[in-house]
């Protein structure tokens, strides 16, 4: 199996995290950059084993409750008939 080499550019944004992930300085020689790079993809890439999605917990669900003095109050003023 012939070893083939290719030119890859990342953003500036993907050097800084690969540094971060590794704990390199941000600046490393390219090669050293690319190296950090292809360990990050066979490491982190080759993942096979599916994790299990996190548990949702749902809220409990709190019923509303009529404000009564305001009901109170609409239905004292229908009864005099100040309803608008």
């Amino acid at each position: 199996m012939a070893y083939e080499s290719r030119r890859v550019t990342i953003s500036y944004f993907a050097a800084e995290e690969v540094c971060r992930v590794f704990g390199l300085p941000l600046d490393i020689p390219s090669q050293a950059l690319g190296a950090a790079l292809e360990k990050l993809i066979f490491t982190r890439g080759n993942v096979t084993s599916v994790q299990p999605p996190p548990a949702i917990t749902e809220a409990p669900v709190i019923p509303n409750q009529p404000n009564k003095a305001a009901l109170a109050s609409m239905l004292n003023g229908y009864r005099q008939g100040e309803v608008a």
